[in-house]
């Protein structure tokens, strides 16, 4: 039975598509899917179900999964109860950038139709899961220092290739070099639009949630190059950016976590203090290479 030498736990919103299709040919990843939910709402399916997911790992290279479990107090504790020496990578965003593309992503799936104020009160774990600096401590306490790293989304907006090569020279691969589509940010999960028709979108995710369920990765795939999910999911109304209220709420609310985190992995987190619109350049660029 083969696990994960390494596990990408996110959280959402941060990179972990782009890490996700970069590392593929290049690690062992779970067949067919991206995420598979093990250590969250998939676990009761027993320990033998996440591990067919790794059934054609022959060994030669290291294998892993990019799985936002960040956030989730059981997820760590059962990643460390069943593979204890696991590599764990978190990769954290702008957390104002983050709730933003987060609720985007929930109103693309039609998954809540409320603005964002009465979202973040009916749906408390997004603003959870961003908060790094109280769950980092635990993840640290099981793995060990030297077991957890953190990365920032902004280094990978700034030079993917550095970022990629952190990523190589920590889960013992060669390095090598970054495809050119996600070296200029084209390895998307970007959220920019509302479904053109709701309850289109609605019975297309019910009708891909069974797929998951039934494990017909294949299907879900050849869905996606067809278009169907694109054509479902998209074709409406744009997303506006950020108010700057709002925008401002967010950063004091926030605050507290930039100023924890800072000292406890040894970076200037300025640039997350300063509140920038939504739609700026950096922003655009981040929700563009920012998987889910």
């Amino acid at each position: 039975m083969r696990l994960p030498d390494f596990v990408a736990v996110g959280p959402g919103r941060t990179g972990t598509t782009w890490l996700h299709e970069v590392l593929k040919g290049r690690v062992d990843l779970p067949g067919g899917i991206k995420e598979t939910d093990f250590f969250t709402t998939n676990y009761h399916k027993g320990i033998q179900w996440y591990a067919h997911h790794f059934r054609d790992a022959d060994g030669s290279r290291p294998i892993g999964e990019v799985n936002p479990y960040f956030g989730f107090p059981e997820a760590a504790e059962r990643i460390a109860l069943h593979i204890p020496r696991c590599k764990i990578i978190c990769t954290f965003r702008n957390p104002v950038e983050r709730i933003y593309s987060a609720y985007k992503l929930w109103r693309h799936y039609t998954l809540t139709n409320f603005p964002l104020d009465e979202f973040l009160v009916k749906v408390p774990q997004v603003i959870e899961v961003t908060r790094y600096a109280r769950h980092l401590p635990d993840w640290r306490a099981r793995f060990g220092l030297d077991r957890v790293l953190v990365l920032l989304n902004d280094d990978l907006r700034a030079d993917p290739q550095a970022y990629l090569d952190r990523v190589c020279d920590f889960i013992g691969i060669a390095r090598y070099p970054v495809p050119a589509l996600a070296a200029q940010g084209k390895l998307i999960n970007s959220i920019t639009d509302l479904p053109r028709f709701p309850h289109v979108a609605r019975k297309a995710r019910h009708f891909m949630y069974w797929l998951e369920e039934k494990q017909l990765y294949g299907m879900i795939n050849f869905l996606e190059r067809a278009g169907l999910w694109k054509f479902s999911f998209g074709g409406g109304p744009k997303f506006s950016s950020l108010d700057q209220e709002t925008e401002a709420r967010l950063h004091d609310l926030m605050r507290p976590e930039f100023d924890a985190l800072e000292p406890m992995i040894g970076r200037d987190l300025s640039m997350w203090k300063r509140p920038q619109a939504d739609c700026s350049p950096a922003a655009t660029r981040a929700d563009a290479i920012s998987g889910k």
